[in-house]
């Protein structure tokens, strides 16, 4: 590849040197075939192919022996074969390599001499790097080498990868590439020339990250990643070079073997440095090592000078300092509070000892640095102390024998012990203030404990919940930390219950409590003020839950970065925002947040998130009118679920009453109806007889009795979904215009149109005032007004709401589906009538 070679200490593969041997072909021949003999045949062979020869057996048998000790040829006889091809006897100016004419030297190293060269057959013009390797060090091993690069590059078609033009041997038996002509810099060069900000260096190594997981793709590891073999153009697109040393993998990503290790020690894995198994994790490391200079100017371990063994020891043994600790070299232009924590732990992830401990792929690698470049929490993490200490005592074994970890252990224990002593005395005194108080909680359950309770089996749980909110004040009156969360827990179990006076009596209250003991900008109180937004949102005051979400958003996700608030928190809320922007009508917000939600829970293992949030996710892809992938991403949502083995699982309630819906809308009724009423089902199980959600189930079975036919059913469902509605809820609750918009359509085929359109008015006033003008909702609900106007023959009213109607459908559904074609069925209806009432 076009590359332009720095000084860079490199270790090659050795050059079979000639001795005073008359036939210097027959050695290599002779040495090509005994060296494809089993090895405890090799010199029985040769000395039947010498014949007698003994300078000539000498000679091969010791390269034979140089050839299986590679430790020995790397230390002692390795020769950069750049030096051999590009030395002054390469005087290539004119000459021709098939249809391309050699203007100037360009570069050498690794397999050969690089030229800058011309196509002049005179079919075209074109400008390529031509790589050469002279035929008088041309062995078999190398040319072995060499059509390998060739046929690798065939394979590989990557905008980051320098592409293969042509490829051949001339008449002297010199192989040749001919690659596409990279006018440009070495990777550091580049970045230091043009003074990039870290984002910028982090954007640019995300394009080549992704070059080399597109080689990992096609099953090629390039086993020679380092900052020479990336060049930048002018533009800033970097290219990925010198395949010379990379290798095809099965397609089972077992790992690959080389036999003779060449490499460039600096940026080699401490596998590919001691000669064990190379695979995609040592690419990996190898681009950690660029990216840790890119960041500082500086690489990550110092193995310049040093001898082989004292290489390995190095890579093997010597841990890196973190990026954000090494003195500014021009690399990151000083940003050392930008690399600390993140861009730390993404560098010493991938430069991990152990491959099994580093990103798993490149895509792992490169995800983390566009999270952070997001602002999002990443999956690196720095190594624990405990692994830590393990590494010194393995590497330390005399030394802690002779007692010298003894003594650490004894003070490092000792202090531990008296700061967990402390924390023990103060969750000791905490929890007894609790357990006290949730033994007289109980003991209102039972009558014979003098406190006043029920009969057991006549005590609910909102019995227990009022009479704990009633003793809060006076029992934990001296403990307002133990009282402010309890009160907290307390207004999330009325919420639980659909008990939203109650709920939000007892969390706005726990919201002043905590404000005044951690301040307004604490974790704990950013919980609180959360719980109040969900508790908004269940009412419908859509609203408020947003304006909560969206002042509070970037501190909670900065919390968050910082460990303190939990994964499975972070992930419920990022979903209620998004379910809250769906609901006010920004579908394409709700979508960003509900799948950055999905990434978080997926990175943590969290599994009932990761079900919930598909199921939001196929909520809002339903809005948009993507029916089939709404349907086939909640149908594997469902099975999912029921496979977690979980009973009664409030997660499976959800995504099956979302099943219905899908199903409903796609005209599959009966499975709908059976979706739904498990659903309810399993609502009923864990939630109080108001919870909303039972009764968003309802208004569904409601509108699938309604297409079935079923009038009457149809009206009895939707009467019990909409007093719930009223009593619980608000009318700006999406739900309750739906509920309106069923119960006019039932009426209407009741025959109750006066009835039905007053309704509908109602329902369409609501839409107005709560959604954009365009939404779906919105254009469904004045489409449905339109068909009662219509049935009324109030024509001049009905016809524009049902054309508004269809043009909003049309607008903003992303596919064809029944919605559309309920709205052209009305248009349809409506056309005719308009020329039969027509004056003329």
């Amino acid at each position: 590849s076009v590359c332009r070679h720095s000084g860079t200490q490199s270790l090659r593969l050795p050059v079979l040197t000639r001795k005073t041997v008359e036939n210097w072909q027959q050695v290599k021949d002779f040495f090509a075939e005994a060296i494809e003999q089993p090895a405890n045949l090799r010199l029985e062979f040769l000395r039947d192919k010498c014949n007698g020869n003994e300078l000539l057996f000498n000679e091969i048998s010791s390269l034979l022996a140089a050839s299986s000790e590679p430790e020995n040829l790397i230390e002692n006889n390795a020769i950069d074969l750049a030096s051999k091809v590009g030395g002054e006897e390469n005087n290539y100016a004119e000459q021709h390599f098939g249809n391309y004419r050699i203007i100037r030297e360009i570069g050498s190293g690794g397999m050969g001499t690089v030229f800058l060269a011309e196509r002049d057959d005179g079919e075209f013009s074109m400008r390529v790097g031509l790589k050469i390797v002279r035929q008088s060090v041309a062995d078999r091993e190398i040319v072995e080498r060499f059509k390998r690069e060739r046929q690798i590059l065939a394979n590989l078609n990557h905008p980051n990868i320098a592409a293969l033009h042509d490829g051949g041997i001339n008449e002297k038996g010199e192989p040749y590439l001919a690659m596409e002509y990279v006018d440009g810099v070495t990777l550091i060069e580049y970045a230091a020339a043009h003074g990039l900000s870290i984002a910028d260096r982090l954007r640019l190594f995300l394009k080549i990250c992704a070059a080399v997981s597109y080689a990992h793709q096609n099953l090629v590891v390039h086993r020679d990643i380092k900052p020479s073999n990336i060049l930048v153009t002018n533009d800033g697109e970097p290219k990925l070079l010198d395949f010379g040393l990379a290798k095809a993998f099965e397609t089972d990503n077992s790992a690959t073997q080389t036999a003779l290790r060449a490499f460039t020690p600096a940026y080699a894995s401490p596998e590919q440095i001691q000669g064990r198994n190379i695979t995609t994790s040592s690419d990996i490391y190898s681009l950690g090592v660029v990216f840790y200079e890119l960041l500082t100017g500086a690489k990550p371990l110092n193995v310049e000078n040093k001898s082989f063994d004292e290489i390995v020891q190095t890579l093997t043994s010597t841990e890196p300092i973190k990026p954000s600790a090494v003195e500014d070299e021009g690399g990151g232009g000083g940003s050392h509070q930008i690399l600390r924590g993140d861009l730390d732990n993404i560098a010493l992830t991938a430069l991990r000892k152990e491959p099994e401990r580093r990103f798993k792929t490149v895509d792992d690698f490169a995800r983390d640095i566009e999270l952070h470049l997001a602002g999002r929490p990443i999956s690196a993490r720095p190594n624990t102390t405990a692994y830590l200490a393990g590494k010194f005592i393995r590497r330390n074994k005399i030394a802690v024998a002779a007692g010298l970890l003894v003594s650490i252990s004894l003070v490092a224990g000792l202090a531990i012990s008296l700061w967990q002593a402390e924390i023990a005395r103060r969750e000791t005194a905490r929890s007894q203030t609790v357990n006290q108080f949730l033994r007289r909680m109980l003991m209102t359950a039972i009558p014979e404990s003098g406190g006043g309770g029920k009969k057991g089996a006549q005590a609910t749980m909102v019995d227990v919940l009022n009479d704990v909110e009633k003793r809060l004040d006076e029992d934990l009156s001296s403990e307002p930390e133990v009282r402010a969360e309890l009160r907290q827990l307390i207004g999330s179990a009325f919420l639980n219950q659909g008990m939203y006076d109650a709920a939000q009596r007892n969390l706005t209250r726990a919201l002043d409590e905590q404000s005044s003991l951690f301040g307004r900008n604490s974790p704990r109180t950013l919980k609180v003020e959360y719980s109040l937004a969900r508790l908004y949102q269940e009412k419908g005051d859509y609203a408020s839950a947003y304006e909560i979400y969206e002042r509070r958003f970037e501190s909670w996700r900065l919390e968050f970065q910082q460990h303190r608030i939990e994964p499975l928190l972070y992930v419920e809320k990022l979903s209620d925002f998004g379910a809250a922007c769906r609901a006010l009508g920004d579908s394409e917000r709700a979508e960003q947040l509900v799948r950055e939600a999905q990434d978080v829970a997926t990175q943590f293992s969290i599994d009932s998130q990761v079900d919930f949030t598909r199921t939001i996710l196929a909520l809002i892809l339903l809005d948009q009118g993507r029916f089939e992938e709404a349907k086939t991403s909640q149908l594997s949502t469902v099975s999912r679920v029921r496979q977690s083995g979980i009973e009664d699982n409030p997660t499976l309630a959800l995504a099956l009453t979302l099943m219905g819906s899908i199903l409903m809308e796609n005209g599959e009724l009966a499975d709908a109806e059976a979706n739904l009423v498990e659903g309810e089902g399993i609502y009923r199980k864990l939630y109080g007889p108001e919870y909303l959600a039972i009764y968003d189930n309802i208004r569904l079975q409601a509108q699938v009795a309604y297409l079935n036919g079923d009038y009457q059913s149809a009206k009895k469902k939707i009467d019990l979904a909409l007093d719930n509605y009223r009593k619980n809820s608000s009318p700006k609750n999406i739900g309750f215009a739906t509920a309106l918009t069923i119960k006019g359509l039932v009426l209407n085929k009741l025959g109750k149109a006066a009835e039905a359109e007053n309704l509908l008015r109602e329902a369409v006033r609501l839409r107005t005032e709560n959604l954009p003008p365009d939404h779906f909702m919105t254009a469904i609900t004045n489409g449905a007004l339109g068909e009662v106007l219509l049935d009324e023959k109030k024509l001049d009213e009905a016809d524009p709401l049902i054309r508004s109607s269809y043009a909003a459908l049309v607008a903003s559904q992303k596919t064809d589906n029944a919605r559309l074609r309920v709205a052209k069925a009305r248009l349809d209806r409506l056309e005719p009538a308009l020329v039969t009432n027509s004056p003329h």
